[in-house]
């Protein structure tokens, strides 16, 4: 059955690009025939175009030729194009008329019994569809938010919408597509991503039948959240099974809101039920504060899980753990993309952008302000810090008045010990800036920036560190932090002045 259900989806694919072919061609066609006539040129229907008649009895003879070579230039430029238009036509019936004769191979090899997975079949239909997206002009991966969100403004209201139908995936991914069109992608892809999920677990065992199962929770978590109608709206921006897995969710819609925040989230964050409440719901967290405290701005509060965290069993490390800055490497410049993206898309192209990073994300924020061109954040918060990758807060690129730091007292990831137990036991003291695991402590006084209340949280000592028991490492976005999640929010809608301060460590 589930050789059969593939095939069949290939079959789809293959009719749904081979549509879409057709009615591209068919609309330059229609194009081309339509700035002719429109010009007074006539159109046979061999695609044979003349040029209307001019009366040109007090003309002057070089007139009169240079008249003529104009008309024939430009009838020859409409030929040309609907000769195009036609050809291109004609390739794409042999190529998916061949594409569907494998799929009929297929099926009555099928019906003599073998039932073989059509590897060929498949990729045949994976390439035309992807053939077609590039036919239709979608820039590659290496372009740039800006260049895809022209080239989504320059394609018809209703292409949009069947490319959003049939291409939900690649859409609802894609940094530069508006927020409104890659949320609708995005819930169309959710079902077909779950039935995928699940027919992929229903054969799996031990640790991949362990990590899809917790792809299905947190696809199933999201579904939820956005089916709760709460307030702000949610937007699905992202989402994928790639590595440890994809979403991204927004509450507001940040096309439209003056002020976003893209909360990076770190060590042990992974597509899962946790995630679908604990991370998503502090997105909201902020993004309800900042409406609440600020009213007369808009806030549209997004949570972006776009990269593989480090992950941590008790005392069990994987490979890529907290310690390694690989994964944070890995994932910055996603995350500068997808800032790229808000920018690009905005109705009014200015919003206030604050990136935050809490734990191991905010590594990942710190390498994502030392990619070429800096990080396209107009302020940057971090809590619960192991560190950024750079020494002081001036370094990260958006100017140390715009860096604020929130560590709650008992965090150990932020008292990560590195070798030297002095600096450990006594930070901030004689014995110069305290260095965490990736660079000098941001609560440190030597650091820079803004430093911001945060209740101390419980303390379960470096044993919780050791057992991953860290409950005042989640506070920052909790009432039980104190007055951090103001603090966040106040920042966040460019009041950053009106943080309640503390002295650094």
């Amino acid at each position: 059955m589930n050789v059969a259900k593939q095939e069949l989806d290939g079959v789809g694919s293959v009719l749904r690009a081979c549509g879409e072919a057709f009615a591209t061609q068919q609309g330059r066609l229609a194009d081309a025939v339509a700035d002719a006539t429109d010009s007074g040129y006539k159109v046979a229907n061999d695609g044979t175009v003349t040029a209307p008649t001019v009366d040109s009895a007090h003309m002057m003879p070089g007139d009169i030729a240079m008249m003529h070579r104009d008309q024939a230039a430009r009838a020859q430029g409409y030929a040309d194009r609907i000769g195009d238009a036609w050809n291109a036509a004609r390739e794409a019936d042999k190529e998916y008329a061949a594409a569907i004769k494998l799929f009929t191979d297929a099926a009555n090899r099928c019906a003599k019994g073998d039932w073989s997975a059509g590897l060929v079949e498949l990729a045949t239909a994976n390439a035309l569809s992807n053939e077609l997206l590039s036919e239709l002009g979608m820039p590659d991966d290496k372009a740039s938010p800006e260049a895809v969100q022209r080239w989504w403004a320059s394609l018809s209201p209703s292409l949009q919408a069947e490319l959003i139908q049939d291409y939900p995936e690649e859409i609802g991914n894609r940094d530069g597509i508006p927020v409104v069109d890659r949320d609708r992608a995005n819930r169309t892809y959710l079902p077909m991503l779950l039935s995928s999920l699940e027919t992929d677990y229903a054969a799996a065992s031990g640790d991949k039948a362990a990590a899809l199962k917790d792809k299905i929770d947190g696809v199933k978590g999201i579904q939820q959240q956005l089916d709760q109608g709460r307030e702000p709206r949610p937007y699905l921006l992202g989402l994928g099974a790639t590595g440890n897995g994809r979403a991204i969710v927004s509450f507001g819609n940040p096309d439209s809101s003056k002020n976003v925040s893209a909360y990076v989230p770190g060590l042990n964050t992974k597509l899962s039920g946790h995630f679908a409440s604990a991370d998503v719901n502090r997105a909201w967290a902020v993004a309800q504060t900042a409406n609440e405290t600020y009213p007369n701005t808009s806030t549209a509060s997004v949570v972006w899980l776009g990269y593989d965290a480090p992950q941590l069993d008790g005392f069990k490390w994987s490979a890529a753990d907290v310690m390694n800055d690989d994964d944070a490497k890995a994932g910055a410049p996603a995350y500068n993309s997808f800032l790229n993206g808000i920018r690009a898309t905005h109705e009014s192209g200015s919003p206030h952008v604050t990136a935050i990073g809490h734990s191991y994300g905010s590594l990942t924020v710190g390498q994502a302000a030392q990619l070429p061109g800096g990080i396209p954040a107009d302020d940057v918060v971090l809590v619960g810090s192991p560190g950024v990758g750079v020494d002081r807060a001036a370094d990260l690129g958006v100017g140390a008045d715009h860096v604020y730091v929130g560590a709650a007292k008992n965090d150990q990831v932020t008292n990560l010990p590195t070798g030297n137990l002095l600096e450990y036991v006594s930070p901030g003291s004689e014995y110069g800036p305290k260095e965490n695991w990736f660079g000098t402590d941001p609560a440190d006084d030597h650091f820079g920036g803004h430093h911001f209340s945060v209740a101390p949280g419980e303390d379960t000592g470096l044993a919780g560190l050791v057992t991953g028991d860290l409950p005042a490492h989640s506070v920052y976005f909790k009432p039980e932090g104190g007055e951090s999640l103001y603090n966040i929010a106040s920042v966040v809608t460019g009041h950053g002045d009106a943080i309640k301060t503390t002295a650094p460590r």
